[in-house]
């Protein structure tokens, strides 16, 4: 949870951990949105790195895409800088740049340490394509 914080903007809502400090389940908050609900990987589920590849993706709809990468990048770089073993819990990397997708939509993906691939998405409202606008589900 610390690591989605301090690289997305995340806030803390909720945090319940077990004796070993793992997060039994957690709540967390971007922009005052919705609640995004989450747990560490242990002997019931297991992680995308533990499994040896991608087991879901989270889509986040933002306001500026664009700054949005630009803090995520930053916090990825003063983490790798900080880190003497990249290996450690601040291992990720940007899995996209910036990019167009459906009419109107930008986005870019991140890969946290334990593999889950999280996109952060921008609905621009361009070329009438206003069904696809957060809320028009």
């Amino acid at each position: 949870m610390d690591w989605l914080v301090k690289t997305f903007g995340f806030t803390v809502a909720a945090r319940d951990t077990r004796t070993d400090g793992t997060v039994r389940h957690g709540e967390l908050r971007l922009d005052g949105g919705g609640v995004i609900m989450l747990g560490s990987a242990g002997p019931d589920f297991k992680g995308p790195r533990q499994l040896g590849g991608v087991t879901q993706l989270v889509r986040i709809t933002v306001p500026d895409v664009t700054a949005h990468r630009d803090r995520t990048k930053a916090a990825l770089a003063v983490a790798s800088a900080v880190a003497s073993d990249v290996a450690s819990d601040v291992a990720s990397d940007v899995a996209s740049e910036l990019r167009d997708g459906p009419p109107g939509w930008r986005s870019y993906s991140v890969h946290d340490p334990e593999g889950h691939e999280w996109y952060f998405t921008q609905f621009s409202g361009e070329n009438g394509e206003e069904s696809l606008a957060p809320g028009n589900g």
